[in-house]
């Protein structure tokens, strides 16, 4: 299988779009007895490159930017040279990821004449032979399907699930790797009725991402019991048509939906739509879809009015909050702690709210009450790798500004473990038991291992 670098993941649409390209070509040419390297089609003394090595530019850009620091100067402003294989086989390795990530760069900053400069290089070198272009040739395929955003507005879509039932929650789950599976087969093993992810299929959301990393393993492991998922930013990365196609496949009829019994109200909204413009990514600050006279805000709203009685869930994507990580920008151009957008929506319901669940970070993370919400749960741990050395459970000082004046805490003894380096990947089960309080535990994977339970259970 792919190397757990492969899955490393951006808040970029067009690293994304790379990423799923190199890995639509590696799986065209899959070799069976050494499955993710291409296959070279001109006899050459250097060797195909892995998948791994595919994906490099998108790395090189990628990791410097996700930790605030500038991509490398050979990407942004390099000299003029094309790619040779003059200067041997490493070398040549080395030229052709980095005109790569210099075509990748020019797209990212909107610079079409360098970016056909770079392709141009990619196609007429020896990188062609091993690939590379075929790469290029296949982003450009995805990008040119791109259009305006799908969205289905005006739909009242309320589902009425049993009273006593139990619900997994899992999200960032679909990269379709191994360590996914495994999880998944973790959560099998509680019998759960529903399966609720919460967002982001990988690299960029494509059909055949869908399919493969989400839709086929799913009912591999759990068979054909209910499945939901919702728009994460990843999940339009590629102009959401995957994402949509694997609704219609599994019975969804929009990105944000209503589950209810005579006791609780669970409300999934899609934060993903608003949070995909390549050139705002990194600072945008999500919202709900308002257009054309459809509000969906004002939807979740009146369903809570409507609630009576019952017990309020609400799901999403995007953090409502972070202590680790700005969530974008504010009004000043500050990184944030908080989303003053979705704070915007639902304050004024947050006292009827009992728990909010979201992704988006790659962590486990169980909040103390913040900004009026009792229960604040990211569960965005469930398949990405994430080396202990990458993040740490400590908050961000640097998000403290005159409109936060205090950071989220959460609790310490749900934090997760690591293995080998990594982190382990987490689960949560939701058990709604009619009248009597609801129940969710927590559960953390090491990769490839059994689960084990978190030292924190939700009684609600």
């Amino acid at each position: 299988m792919s190397s757990p670098k492969s899955y490393a993941t951006y808040r970029s649409p067009i690293l994304s779009l790379w990423q799923s390209a190199v890995h639509a070509v590696q799986l065209k040419h899959q070799d069976a007895a050494s499955p993710h390297v291409l296959k070279s089609s001109v006899v050459s003394t250097t060797p195909p490159p892995t998948e791994d090595d595919l994906m490099a530019p998108a790395h090189l850009i990628g990791v410097p930017l996700s930790a605030g620091q500038p991509a490398p100067a050979a990407v942004t402003s390099p000299p003029p040279a094309i790619v040779s294989e003059a200067v041997g086989t490493a070398g040549l390795a080395v030229d052709c990821a980095e005109t790569a990530a210099r075509f990748l760069w020019a797209e990212m900053t909107g610079n079409q004449q360098n970016s056909a400069i770079y392709a141009a290089q990619l196609r007429d070198s020896p990188c062609n032979a091993l690939g590379w272009f075929e790469c290029v040739t296949t982003y450009l395929g995805f990008k040119a399907s791109l259009g305006s955003l799908p969205y289905r507005p005006n739909q009242n879509v309320v589902v009425t699930i049993p009273d006593q039932v139990k619900i997994a929650i899992i999200g960032d789950w679909g990269t379709g790797g191994s360590t996914a599976t495994n999880l998944l087969q973790q959560v099998a093993s509680f019998k759960p009725d529903i399966l609720l992810h919460l967002g982001d299929i990988y690299f960029a959301g494509t059909q055949s991402e869908a399919n493969d990393n989400f839709l086929a393993i799913c009912r591999q492991v759990l068979g054909n019991i209910p499945l939901y998922s919702l728009c994460g930013n990843h999940d339009m990365y590629s102009g959401g048509d995957g994402y949509y196609w694997l609704l219609d496949q599994i019975g969804q009829k929009s990105s944000y939906f209503c589950l209810q019994n005579d006791y609780w109200q669970l409300l999934a909204m899609d934060t993903g739509y608003n949070d995909c413009d390549p050139f705002t990514v990194n600072t945008n600050m999500t919202s709900l879809y308002n257009k054309n006279g459809w509000n969906e805000a004002d939807w979740h709203l009146g369903k809570i009015q409507q609630a009576g009685n019952r017990r309020i869930a609400l799901l999403s994507h995007h953090q409502l909050f972070s202590p680790f990580i700005s969530v974008g920008n504010n009004a000043a151009g500050q990184p944030s702690a908080y989303n003053p957008n979705l704070l915007a929506n639902f304050q004024s319901v947050l006292p009827k709210v009992d728990i909010w669940f979201w992704g988006h970070e790659h962590t486990l993370a169980l909040y103390d009450p913040y900004l009026g919400l009792v229960r604040g749960r990211c569960v965005g741990a469930s398949a990405v790798p994430v080396f202990t050395n990458q993040q740490d459970y400590i908050a961000d000082t640097s998000l403290l500004n005159a409109q936060v004046t205090t950071l989220p805490t959460w609790n310490p003894a749900a934090n997760l473990g690591s293995t080998d380096g990594d982190y382990n990947n987490a689960f949560a089960i939701m058990t709604l038991n009619g009248a009597e309080p609801a129940v969710v535990n927590y559960y953390q994977v090491p990769p490839d291992g059994v689960y084990e339970q978190i030292a924190f259970t939700d009684t609600i």
